[in-house]
């Protein structure tokens, strides 16, 4: 027997674990869509997610036989989620951005001329 068909049997006899962030994953993936609107809460926690994801990629890439498929399955869940979120944060920062520049910045103080500046918007 040679050394790499060792080392495939050692491999075939040891019970699958699951990838190491995969949960993880998932969890800030719905998180972050959960946070999508709340100024960039959405985007960072997507970031973060999409950073383990990486990783974690990479290690099932290199040795798919040591992990579940289950592991997997979350982690590409995860990262969809991640990539869903990073779209709506964007599209709310977008949001905000064009929000106070029709507003002003000098009206966001003052309640009443908000209220003003929104209602002359939908005239």
């Amino acid at each position: 027997m040679t050394e790499n068909n060792y080392s495939e049997q050692q491999q075939l006899n040891q019970p699958q674990i699951a990838l190491p962030n995969a949960t993880a994953v998932l969890v800030l993936g719905i998180v972050s869509i959960l946070l999508c609107c709340c100024y960039g809460g959405g985007l960072i926690t997507s970031i973060i997610a999409l950073v383990l994801a990486g990783k974690d990629t990479n290690r099932y890439v290199a040795n798919p036989a040591m992990y579940t498929p289950g592991s997997y399955s979350n982690l590409k869940a995860g990262k969809i989620c991640a990539i869903i979120a990073i779209v709506f944060s964007l599209m709310s920062i977008a949001f905000y951005v064009w929000f106070i520049i029709t507003i002003g910045v000098e009206n966001l103080g003052n309640q009443e001329a908000t209220r003003e500046a929104i209602e002359g918007l939908f005239k």
